[in-house]
């Protein structure tokens, strides 16, 4: 059997501090490559541990560019590659629990852990974390993940080899949604182990890019990218072996999550024309089942609802 080697890709931009802190956040032993978007460390003093390379992009390249460029930094010899944002973290014995997982389920694909979550003060609360251990088969790894990603890039670990073999990032999003997108096709096209441990913390920003662009029109044209590349996979026969989908009902159940979430960044801005404005503006999602649907009248009608 194949010795498993981890290793960890991190895009960056301008973030010495959190990549310092994310960095120190793993052992030493794991070799860790970051992409530093236009050069934005270059000339700093920040001074990484010697099992940190980076590697300096000589422009500002698109978002998903860097979290590829990132990825293609990692040594040769490495089994399974841990894919955070910089301003992330892990904690103490995650690098031992993800052994144990892949000596665990060496056949998986990807193994999803949890997630708790971190503002930029520091302040901690509980995330998502599957709700019970088990190997699924390619295709039903899927299934909880349906109605939409609640797993975190710091909490999931691919094999190296069939993460480049079903390519990684998809550069056509310049927003949102590459990683949910990314996850659903591994998941579709590869065995997944579900861990139901907590083993990194994601970070989450007052005001930060996905607070401030959810009720955008690039955004939802983005969540019809993603699910339609998933739908594409869904009729072509990458159908989870357990259940199969209905298709239009999980493009729309999910478009239909993301009108809810930008009606609720604009209602929590006191910018309740803005909400109606935005659900008139995008198309509405018929074919999401009810449920779905009457959340998002719920949504846009009931005061201050978050």
């Amino acid at each position: 059997m194949t010795q498993s080697k981890i290793a960890v890709a991190i895009p960056t931009y301008r973030r010495p501090e959190l990549l310092l802190e994310l960095t120190r956040s793993l052992p030493h032993h794991v070799p860790i490559n970051v992409s530093d978007n236009d050069g934005s460390l270059a000339g700093l003093t920040t001074q990484f541990d010697s099992n940190v390379s980076v590697h300096h992009a000589d422009r500002l390249l698109p978002i998903f560019a860097n979290w590829n460029r990132a990825v293609s930094f990692i040594p040769e010899d490495a089994t399974h590659v841990l894919i955070p944002s910089d301003d992330d973290l892990y904690l103490p014995g995650a690098v031992q629990a993800v052994t144990d997982a892949i000596d665990e389920y060496p056949s998986a694909d990807m193994i999803v852990f949890g997630c708790d979550f971190v503002d930029e003060h520091g302040k901690t609360w509980a995330g998502w974390r599957p709700a019970r251990e088990e190997l699924c088969a390619a295709g039903d790894g899927f299934l909880p993940f349906e109605s939409g990603v609640n797993a975190r890039m710091p909490g999931v670990l691919f094999r190296t080899d069939f993460l480049r073999r079903i390519g990684g990032f998809d550069e056509c999003f310049k927003l949102t949604a590459s990683d949910s997108e990314m996850i659903q096709r591994a998941a579709l096209l590869g065995t997944t182990a579900f861990v139901p441990k907590v083993i990194g913390m994601y970070r989450v920003w007052t005001g930060s890019l996905t607070h401030t662009r959810q009720a955008s029109d690039l955004w939802m044209s983005e969540i019809d990218l993603w699910t339609e590349k998933i739908a594409e996979l869904l009729r072509n026969g990458h159908q989870p072996p357990r259940r199969s989908i209905n298709v239009d009902r999980f493009k729309d159940n999910i478009y239909t999550a993301n009108l809810r979430a930008g009606i609720g960044a604009l209602k929590t801005r006191g910018q309740y024309l803005g909400a109606w404005r935005h659900l008139l503006a995008n198309r509405y999602p018929y074919k999401a089942s009810l449920l779905s649907q009457a959340k998002l009248v719920a949504h846009l009608l009931l005061p201050r609802r978050k």
